[in-house]
């Protein structure tokens, strides 16, 4: 099969080619987020103690930065998966809950509350800084990161928040030392949005002209041909930026840090 017509038939989606692409780009990209993600849960890992909970836990991919806690909770929320990875999440999800404003949690009995890009989805984000104030003891730690500058990636992506957004969130619900830190700078942003075009190319090339179609196969292909190379980019940019946190006007992601009163 020529290249092209194996774009072809990747881009249109056909079961196999529409694997490949999944498995190579999956396997030759640089995961700048989880990298990201990483390198900043390395080194707050040491101050996280006592009695945990992580919304939105999902398959757990973070639970070993929570090894010095005392006790690590999840929370799931079942709508978003199918009856095959609720069977296989069951025996690590603690509470399933419908609304993360709304947790199965007594008061002021958690040392912290752990949220990976989940509020976007949270349609009134006051209400849930109002809950995990809430399930808080006093002193207790809020660690949360949500996307700022990256496409919808749900059908209940609702919002994206800023730095400023963010600290306002906290401090109006009774959260002090407040910080937000960017997921390193321009270079980092400009390689994850680029990534993920190429992973959500296929679907917006469905929605061209057949003129356009005709002529975007062959860059697309090239593109994936320089994934490598492409990635060889996005690790130096990694190494040069990621302990840069103060960008958070043109970031990606970023990550707020918070106490309660």
């Amino acid at each position: 099969m020529g290249l092209i017509k194996f774009a072809e038939n990747v881009i249109t989606m056909n079961l196999k080619p529409a694997w490949l692409l999944y498995q190579y780009l999956h396997v030759m990209q640089f995961d700048m987020h989880k990298a990201m993600m990483h390198n900043k849960l390395r080194r707050i890992s040491t101050e996280i103690s006592g009695r945990w909970l992580d919304i939105g836990a999902g398959n757990q991919p973070y639970k070993k930065f929570f090894v010095h806690a005392g006790e690590y909770l999840t929370t799931n929320t079942k709508r978003h998966y199918s009856s095959v990875d609720i069977e296989n999440l069951n025996p690590i999800t603690t509470y399933w809950i419908e609304d993360g404003k709304a947790l199965p949690v007594a008061d002021h009995s958690l040392d912290g509350v752990a949220c990976f890009q989940v509020l976007s989805v949270i349609d009134k984000p006051e209400d849930f800084f109002k809950e995990i104030a809430r399930v808080l003891k006093p002193g207790g730690k809020l660690l949360l990161t949500t996307d700022l500058l990256y496409p919808v990636w749900s059908g209940e992506d609702r919002l994206r928040h800023t730095a400023f957004s963010l600290s306002d969130l906290s401090e109006k619900n009774g959260f002090f030392n407040t910080d937000t830190e960017s997921f390193g700078a321009y270079g980092a942003m400009n390689y994850a949005l680029f990534m993920r075009y190429l992973r959500l190319f296929p679907g917006l090339w469905k929605r061209k002209k057949p003129f356009a179609r005709f002529f975007s196969v062959f860059p697309y292909s090239l593109l994936l041909m320089l994934v490598p190379a492409i990635s060889l980019k996005g690790i130096m940019i990694y190494l040069l930026e990621k302990n840069s946190t103060r960008y958070t006007d043109f970031t990606f992601n970023i990550l707020l840090t918070a106490t309660k009163r």
